[in-house]
């Protein structure tokens, strides 16, 4: 029925769907037994149905037969994938339908043989896309998050251009921590060893976003967010070892090193100020911004007793 659901009117497909989603509730067997009996393979004919690619009911079943995953049941996902992407990747399916798709998607990046596939199938795009969308963010950055863990997954979001962009996005959203948290966390794999993504975060405006963060964010984030901050930082200090060392004019080599000590130690003093100017403005900025929550006069105190200190490790 669900194969040629044409013959029974438009509804077949739809209560044949159904159907096996009872059989399948709680039923190990039964759900090896739908698998076996080629629901999977029957799902390239379907996304050609849009009205049942859209289907909530076979978002549910898929769902619910993805949890063999889990299991030592063998189950293929070269029919599977193809068609999740394709329902997390249409402009038109509903939002439940994308989220219990997400959530098969888990599934299956969960389990370490499957997150290949999972990568190879283009899902990192889609994933990126729809960690935008306040309804399917949190979702989206925790499967990311699974697939950061293997380095396919990284490498797939190093070559996606989309990704930094996604992520300090994400990372702007004080009222969601979770998303906030997952966007944190995925941003250090990110930034972890690529010097290149960091300058793409920072063209981005990372850092300001970071810095609020390290303010307003949870416990998790703001370790996260430091964390990131400090490899900035390096960065910084690493061009400044690079392009600030001592010069011998003609002059300097005439009159002995003393004056040459003397201006270097200038020029640090004037960074250091210009740093903490630039920091006073932007925990200026962060406190204009800040929610209505927050008690401005206790984080006020708290700038103006660590505006000196160094970022935390």
């Amino acid at each position: 029925m669900l194969a040629a659901g044409d013959g029974g009117g438009p509804g077949a497909r739809t209560a044949a769907a159904g159907a096996l989603l009872e059989l399948a509730r709680g039923a190990h067997r039964n759900k090896v037994h739908i698998v076996q009996a080629g629901l999977l393979t029957k799902l390239p004919l379907l996304m050609d149905d849009k009205e049942m690619s859209r289907s909530h009911q076979l978002a549910l079943l898929l769902l619910s037969v993805s949890s063999l995953a889990n299991t030592d049941f063998p189950l293929a996902t070269s029919e599977l994938l193809p068609f999740l992407v394709a329902v997390l990747s249409a402009d038109d399916a509903p939002a439940d339908t994308k989220l219990t798709c997400l959530a098969t998607l888990h599934n299956l990046s969960t389990k370490l043989e499957h997150v290949r596939d999972v990568v190879s199938s283009g899902a990192v795009h889609a994933l990126l896309a729809l960690s935008l969308d306040t309804k399917t963010s949190e979702p989206a950055l925790s499967v990311l998050g699974d697939l950061a863990a293997s380095a396919a997954g990284r490498k797939a979001m190093e070559e996606d251009e989309t990704a930094p962009r996604a992520l300090v996005e994400a990372m702007t959203w004080h009222e969601s921590h979770r998303c906030q948290e997952l966007a944190a966390y995925l941003a250090m794999v990110l930034a972890h060893g690529s010097r290149l993504q960091r300058r793409r975060m920072h063209q981005l405006g990372v850092v300001q976003v970071l810095l609020e963060v390290s303010l307003l964010g949870t416990p998790l984030a703001q370790r996260r967010a430091a964390k990131i901050l400090q490899w900035f930082k390096d960065d910084g200090q690493s061009r400044i070892r690079a392009h600030s060392g001592p010069r011998t004019t003609e002059g300097a080599s005439c009159h002995g090193g003393d004056d040459d000590g003397n201006g270097a130690k200038d020029r640090r003093n004037s960074v250091d100020r210009i740093v903490k100017q630039s920091l006073d403005r932007n925990m200026k900025s962060i406190l204009r911004r800040a929610t209505a929550s927050v008690d401005l006069t206790n984080v006020k105190l708290l700038v103006g007793s660590s505006s000196s200190k160094s970022l935390p490790c």
